[in-house]
């Protein structure tokens, strides 16, 4: 009977801060031979209008998940020594990100952060700290650089 390999989830939004995450994810998964599960949560826009509220269409969800596949494929390219696995859904990043670690029975989310304080913060909220709060594995989180 063949043991699974350790599972780690990172999140993946494309700035810099989580191109440093993904960067320690990957380190963190040549250490322990583990499965690297890139997650990529898009939210669909909805357009407020005194009728009532419109969605984004199936073909622009189409064209923002392939986009993400896409950009997601570049960055596996630069690890190929690692075995990846690509998850891009519609959804609330933090959700998203905390459910596929729950589902895959992941053993550790990396996820990158701002480290906004003040009136930033509370606007922009962190998906970091919501991971952090909702998870139930231990979290990994990389701070990007000051200009990021």
């Amino acid at each position: 009977m063949s043991e699974q390999k350790p599972r780690i989830v990172v999140a993946v939004d494309f700035s810099p801060t989580s191109d440093r995450a993904l960067e320690e994810a990957v380190r963190l998964a040549r250490r322990l031979g583990a499965e690297l599960h890139a997650v990529h949560a898009y939210g669909l826009a909805v357009a407020a209008l005194p009728e009532g509220a419109v969605m984004t269409g199936p073909a622009k969800a189409a064209e923002l998940a392939a986009e993400a596949h896409e950009r997601l494929a570049e960055r596996e390219a630069r690890y190929p020594d690692v075995t990846w696995v690509r998850h891009v859904v519609a959804g609330v990043p933090a959700e998203e990100v905390v459910r596929i670690a729950e589902e895959l029975g992941a053993d550790y989310i990396v996820v990158g952060t701002h480290g906004r304080t003040g009136l930033s913060h509370l606007l922009f909220g962190s998906v970091a700290e919501q991971i952090v709060r909702q998870a139930t594995v231990p979290v990994v989180t990389v701070r990007g650089s000051k200009k990021d």
